[in-house]
């Protein structure tokens, strides 16, 4: 997975986890960025990969800045709750390096959900797009080299169903 879907609620639909499974037709699938240029995932990358401090990713001052304009980013509300929310994302961090992600899925309202897991739709031709949801995990994921992770399906574009993307990934994990 290479591409990030571009959440911009003024120019692009802004596709949440109640959207899982949606199958969707139109261009939105073309609102993307690379990955790594996504700066939750640049800053996370830079962190656990690079050895950098979060106050040197600019993370901090990127988080401050969304909180000032938004009142809340994140579940963040001041400084203070913006590194303790990057001292729990280490702790993740170290327990994924230790035990691996596993498979937290729960079952709500008759249908299983990964809670914390990474969103991932499908574009027209069946290729994932990171839904921007789950970015430190992806992040975490990408900075230790692994190619599987647990993750949620997100909106899904008709032409990948008459593709029949969907049975050749699930091809690809068995």
């Amino acid at each position: 997975m290479t591409r990030i879907y571009t959440r911009n609620p003024a120019q692009t639909p802004d596709y949440k986890r109640r959207h899982s499974g949606m199958v969707l037709a139109g261009d939105w699938d073309q609102r993307t960025e690379p990955i790594d240029e996504s700066w939750k995932i640049a800053a996370c990358l830079a962190h656990f990969r690079d050895g950098v401090a979060w106050e040197e990713t600019g993370i901090y001052d990127r988080m401050h800045e969304m909180v000032k304009t938004r009142g809340q980013f994140d579940s963040c509300r001041t400084m203070e709750d913006i590194v303790a929310r990057y001292q729990t994302i280490d702790a993740l961090y170290a327990d994924i390096l230790k035990n691996g992600y596993r498979d937290e899925t729960v079952h709500r309202l008759g249908s299983p959900r990964l809670p914390e897991g990474v969103y991932v739709h499908l574009d027209r031709h069946g290729d994932p797009i990171f839904g921007a949801i789950g970015n430190h995990r992806l992040a975490i994921a990408r900075a230790l080299g692994l190619t599987r992770i647990p993750a949620q399906l997100g909106v899904v574009h008709p032409d990948a169903i008459e593709r029949n993307a969907l049975k050749r990934l699930r091809r690809d994990i068995e």
